[in-house]
C-alpha cells in the first residue's frame, strides 16, 4: 500500500483530473510521477470510461486519497472531463491523459504562470516522447480551418490542458458532442475568444505515448474512427466560432478542401472513406445543427476578440496541404 498523504503548501488547490479507458498499464506511471511533483496542494480525480481492465480496482486499491468517477460506459473524453470537473474543487484544473509521465516541477510552473498572468487561461507543456528521446511539441500549431499542423504559434495544447476553473465554467466546460480528437483545440479556441491567452510554461515537461505525424514519416496511417471525429469536430468548431462574416469566408473553402479530398479517395476507389468519413461528417453536424447553433449563440454573444485578432494566432496556409507535401495520401488502417 502506498502511502499518498499530501503535505500542503502555500498555493492553490489545483485539480488533477485523469481520463481512464482501459489504461491500467498506464497508471502507476502516470499517478506516481504527479505524487513525487514538488507541487503538493493537490487532489487527483480518476474518471473511468467503463474499463474492463481492472483500472477502478487498481486505483482503490493503491490510491486511497484519489476520487473516482466511475462512468460504467465509454462516453468519450469531453463528457468523462466534464464529469470529472463537477467533482473538482481546486481553483485550477489539470487535464492530463492517463498515457503521461509528468517531470516533478509540472503542476508547479503551470501554476505559476497562471497566478503572475491573469491573461493566460490555459496553460500547456512541452511533451516528448514516452521514453523522452523526442521533443513532440511545445503546443500545437493550427490553421484557421481548425487543422493542427505545420509550425508557428501554439494555439493550443494537447494531452495536459491547465485551466483556470473559473472560465472553465464560464465557457461550458468541454463540448460534449466531440467524443475524441478535437475537444482539446475546440475548448483553447473558446479560451482565446474569450479574452484569455493559451501558453506553455517554460520548463514544465511530460513524456507522452502519443501517435504523432513528424516530417520524417513516408506515410501519414490513420483510421476511419479517428478521420471522422477530427472531420466532424473540425466542422463543429468552424460552425460554433467564428462570427458570420468569417464563418461565410472560412466554410466554402473548408467545404472545398473535403470535396477536394473525397475526389482523391474516390479516384483510389477507397469509397469507404467517402462515405465514412466525409459524407457522415457532414450527416452527423446536420443531425446536430440545433445544438451547434445554441452553442454557437452563447459563444457569438461572450466572446471578447474579434476574428481578426484571432487568426493572428493561427496559421493561413492549409495544414492539410502541409502534411499531403510531407506524408503523402493518408494510408487508412484498422
Amino acid at each position: 500500500m502506498k502511502n499518498n498523504s499530501i503535505n500542503k503548501n502555500d498555493g492553490p488547490l489545483v485539480s488533477i483530473l485523469i481520463i481512464n479507458y482501459n489504461g491500467k498499464h498506464y497508471l502507476k506511471n502516470c499517478i506516481d510521477s504527479i505524487y513525487r511533483g514538488t507541487y503538493k496542494n493537490i487532489e487527483v480525480i480518476f474518471i473511468d470510461n467503463g474499463s474492463k481492465d481492472g483500472s477502478i480496482e487498481f486505483i482503490r486499491d493503491n490510491y486511497k486519497n484519489i476520487k473516482v468517477v466511475d462512468n460504467k460506459a465509454n462516453f468519450g473524453l469531453a463528457i468523462a472531463s466534464n464529469k470529472g470537473a463537477e467533482v473538482a474543487k481546486g481553483k485550477y484544473m489539470f487535464f492530463f491523459n492517463n498515457d503521461t509521465i509528468a517531470k516533478p516541477n509540472l503542476i508547479k510552473n503551470m501554476v505559476d504562470v497562471l497566478e503572475k498572468d491573469h491573461a493566460v487561461g490555459i496553460c500547456g507543456c512541452t511533451t516528448y516522447t514516452y521514453n523522452g528521446s523526442t521533443m513532440l511539441n511545445a503546443g500545437v500549431a493550427c490553421d484557421i480551418f481548425g487543422y493542427p499542423y505545420g509550425k508557428g504559434e501554439p494555439f493550443y495544447v494537447d494531452a495536459g490542458i491547465f485551466i483556470r476553473s473559473d472560465l472553465f465554467g464560464k465557457m461550458g466546460g468541454f463540448d460534449e458532442k466531440m467524443f475524441l480528437y478535437g475537444e482539446d483545440r475546440d475548448i483553447c479556441w473558446r479560451c482565446w475568444l474569450y479574452g484569455y491567452k493559451v501558453v506553455v510554461a517554460d520548463d514544465a515537461v511530460f513524456y507522452h505515448d502519443s501517435f504523432c505525424t513528424s516530417k520524417d514519416l513516408k506515410q501519414y496511417n490513420t483510421n476511419i474512427f479517428k478521420r471522422f471525429y477530427g472531420e466532424f469536430n473540425a466542422l463543429r468548431a468552424i460552425l460554433k466560432n467564428y462570427s458570420w462574416p468569417f464563418l461565410l469566408f472560412v466554410l466554402p473553402l473548408y467545404t472545398s478542401i473535403n470535396i477536394a479530398e473525397a475526389f482523391v479517395f474516390i479516384f483510389k476507389r477507397n469509397f469507404n472513406v467517402v462515405r465514412d468519413v466525409y459524407i457522415k461528417s457532414y450527416v452527423e453536424n446536420f443531425k446536430n445543427i440545433k445544438d451547434t447553433m445554441t452553442k454557437r449563440a452563447k459563444i457569438q454573444r461572450e466572446r471578447m476578440i474579434s476574428d481578426f485578432e484571432l487568426i493572428k494566432h493561427m496559421n493561413k496556409v492549409s495544414g492539410k496541404l502541409k502534411l499531403l507535401l510531407d506524408a503523402g495520401v493518408p494510408k487508412f488502417g484498422e
